[in-house]
């Protein structure tokens, strides 16, 4: 397992992060969510990531993926070892359009998260959406406060809008505030087609990498396999994936894109999976992609990607068709 500083904090998580969205009865029993959990820290991860609303889109119970991570870390005794993030402030999912960015509703997520995952403090804070009526200076010094009653380490913000990053990026050097950390927004390969999915979502295109890359931050992208969509594509199950699959990525710049990735896997000897985690794995700024296996197998198929090393002409030839 490799690792990398995340620049600006004192964490150095490993590099492929795991993502917990439908661990615990959101879609992964909790039996084999704490098997795959057990057999990434086994492997060396230790960096772990969830949301209070996760599988709230699920009728009945509330906050399943931190209730399960909460009675995990108990019965192992082992959140000493691992670099956990949780994200609050999303909006309700009946009113997605109405942000929850007030100090009192953020600070009520981030209380119900520290308790339901039995924590003192997370050691990354995501916003999980932006309210852009909102000042940034007055999000950041919400932020800072948690941090120093010690709820928090570090921050970060997810589906926020370039724009929006750099003026809070401007603010926090002009306030001396320690800022965000690192961004957590839709990357991969797989060029999405914004206009199919989550209106609410924000996607690294070319001047957000640019933006990274500039000011050397770090990027925590979740959707990082493009859901699956390239091995589809080498196993000739594209039709068999969701509406939600199709409409994002099966389009021609993506079958274009899997093109080069078969060249590259010519050159190299690796597989689909550790290009297109190794394409965003060597980025010349910290990357940690989120990755949600359903099995171990997919776990293991996602860890193979930990040593995978592009070359920048390799990383341009994936995204560009040119080196």
């Amino acid at each position: 397992m490799n690792y990398q500083n995340i620049p600006r904090t004192d964490l150095n998580p490993s590099v492929i992060c795991l993502g917990t969205g439908a661990m615990g009865g959101g879609g992964i029993d909790s039996e084999l969510s704490a098997e795959i959990l057990d057999r990434y820290l086994e492997a060396g991860g230790n960096f772990i990531d969830t949301a209070h609303c996760y599988s709230d889109w699920i009728p009945g119970e509330r906050s399943r993926s931190e209730k399960f991570l909460g009675r995990w870390f108990r019965d192992r005794g082992n959140r000493d070892k691992v670099i956990l993030s949780t994200k609050g402030a999303h909006p309700s999912f009946d009113a997605m359009h109405i942000p929850r960015m007030t100090r009192q509703e953020v600070e009520s997520d981030l209380d119900s998260s520290l308790s339901l995952l039995g924590v003192d403090r997370v050691d990354i804070y995501w916003l999980h959406r932006d309210d852009r009526n909102r000042p940034v200076e007055e999000i950041l010094t919400m932020l800072d406060d948690f941090r120093r009653a010690g709820k928090i380490r570090c921050a970060g913000f997810s589906n926020w809008r370039l724009d929006r990053a750099e003026l809070a990026r401007k603010a926090a050097t002009e306030m001396s505030l320690p800022g965000f950390a690192a961004s957590q927004n839709q990357w991969s390969l797989g060029q999405a087609d914004a206009s199919k999915g989550d209106p609410t979502w924000a996607y690294v295109d070319d001047p957000s990498i640019n933006w990274h890359r500039e000011h050397h931050f770090a990027a925590v992208p979740y959707t990082s396999q493009a859901n699956g969509y390239f091995r589809r594509l080498e196993q000739g199950t594209v039709d068999q994936a969701s509406n939600l699959v199709q409409g994002l990525f099966h389009h021609a710049e993506n079958q274009r894109r899997f093109a080069r990735v078969q060249s590259v896997q010519k050159e190299t000897g690796y597989s689909v999976s550790q290009i297109v985690l190794g394409y965003l794995i060597s980025q010349p700024f910290p990357v940690f992609p989120i990755v949600g296996p359903k099995n171990g197998a997919d776990l293991d198929d996602a860890l193979r990607a930990t040593e995978t090393k592009l070359t920048a002409e390799q990383v341009d030839y994936l995204h560009r068709g040119h080196a």
